[in-house]
């Protein structure tokens, strides 16, 4: 959380900018958390504004109520946290905008017999990951700094790096698939990026079930679920005996985030909720 004695130098900052490059709208990216109220206080005053928009995927409590309506529209990457948004009784307006994709530079995708063929986990960790994580018998290549000191994992191959963007895809280029377990202290009903991102580098996502899943993919076509350990592991064995489901999952995968699941298709969205065009 940045100093709330920044707020007033920041927002006079930012009214300098608004009022000199004339934006169709003004994007606040998790405003809640690390910003100051003042700056969004001062950006809804300036006379003739554009719409302000705040784009939220982490959790929050009622106390966000302060900052959350001087918002014309909050939307979430979760629609559990939408409904908490309901329920608290934000004036604001809601939206379910989903988190997205980075599409590629790259032209080429690598071919299936270059890449390692099992799953890639890139996250940190957490108390909800690490039993589930135990209870997997083929082992999973994690990836980050936290899982060092994670026990119980000595069958899984931990990369103790801390990885940046490149490298990240450079891991779902390596790799037949990524797996996805949500993390329970931020997570209602959401999707986060790695549930879009493998897929443009050519991986399949091994996901646990969330309700938002079916709003973004085919459940039965484009991305593979389970409720629990026993499940993961039937579906490792699968993906194992039949490695062509797995390329096909990765295929339609992608072909789906690519036309519907990119940034560039989110600020669309973002720019019809408050009724202009985008200009991506």
């Amino acid at each position: 959380m940045m100093s709330p004695a920044l707020g007033v130098p920041l927002g006079v900052i930012l009214e300098s900018r608004i009022r000199h490059f004339s934006p169709d709208l003004v994007l606040g990216i998790g405003p809640f958390h690390w910003l100051p109220r003042p700056v969004f206080e001062m950006v809804r005053a300036i006379p003739g504004r554009p719409p302000v928009i705040a784009w939220v995927g982490d959790t929050f409590g009622e106390e966000a109520a302060a900052v959350a309506n001087l918002f014309d529209v909050v939307a979430y990457t979760d629609t559990g946290l939408q409904a908490r948004h309901n329920q608290f009784g934000f004036r604001s307006t809601s939206a379910y905008v989903p988190l997205a994709a980075v599409r590629s530079t790259r032209s080429r995708l690598v071919a299936e017999r270059d890449r390692i063929p099992s799953l890639a986990f890139v996250a940190s960790e957490s108390a909800q990951r690490r039993r589930l994580l135990a209870q997997i018998a083929e082992p999973i290549a994690l990836f980050g700094p936290d899982w060092r000191r994670a026990e119980g994992l000595e069958h899984h191959g931990r990369d103790g790096r801390r990885i940046n963007q490149t490298q990240l895809s450079h891991v779902y280029r390596s790799y037949m698939g990524s797996l996805n377990i949500s993390n329970e202290l931020n997570v209602i009903n959401g999707l986060n990026q790695r549930h879009f991102a493998p897929y443009v580098e050519g991986a399949f996502v091994v996901t646990d079930m969330m309700a938002d899943i079916e709003r973004c993919f085919d459940l039965k076509t484009e991305i593979l679920s389970y409720w629990d350990a026993d499940e993961l592991s039937a579906t490792q064995d699968e993906l194992r005996r039949y490695p062509s489901k797995g390329r096909a999952i990765a295929n339609a995968g992608r072909r789906r985030v690519l036309a519907n699941h990119t940034y560039a298709n989110r600020l669309d969205t973002l720019a019809e909720l408050v009724g202009i065009g985008s200009r991506c």
